[in-house]
């Protein structure tokens, strides 16, 4: 008697272990898949924020020719920035740059607040949709893509 409940115990716990097996393997795959999505958009982050510093650096150099010459010479700002000088040099970076620079970016472009705060400091924000390239069922809200925006601070002078 005792041997046969022993065989009916084993008859009932056949397949679970692979059941179980595939439950977890499919949620290591979700997870997988989320983690390489998130990475991505983070990376594509890092990229526009490295381009943002690049366009901040080169901004900060700009100068207000008009401000500049006409202004008053004793104030404590070396090399006095405008919101059109930035925005200008930003421009002009842009155009005099390979067309490898943005067309990585889907939707780029240049968004307030982009100018000099303070007549010092040159900010440059720039906006991108990123797309991940794994939509699991986690992202599918995010699934037409994530907008991405960051602002870079450089000093003249």
């Amino acid at each position: 008697m005792t041997g046969m409940v022993a065989r009916l115990r084993e008859r009932r716990e056949d397949g679970q272990i692979l059941l179980l097996s595939l439950v977890y393997g499919l949620v290591t795959l979700a997870l997988v898949m989320v983690v390489a999505s998130v990475a991505s958009v983070y990376l594509e982050r890092k990229r526009l924020l490295s381009l943002a510093d690049a366009l901040a650096a080169d901004a900060a150099d700009s100068v207000d020719e008009a401000q500049f010459y006409t202004g008053d010479r004793g104030s404590v700002v070396d090399l006095p920035l405008s919101d059109e000088s930035v925005r200008a040099a930003v421009e002009e970076y842009l155009r005099a740059a390979p067309a490898g620079v943005t067309d990585e970016f889907e939707a780029f472009a240049v968004i307030d607040p982009t100018g000099s705060p303070d007549g010092d400091i040159a900010e440059v924000s720039l906006g991108a949709v990123s797309r991940p390239p794994l939509v699991p069922w986690v992202l599918i809200p995010w699934s037409d893509g994530i907008l991405i925006e960051v602002t870079a601070h450089a000093e003249a002078g």
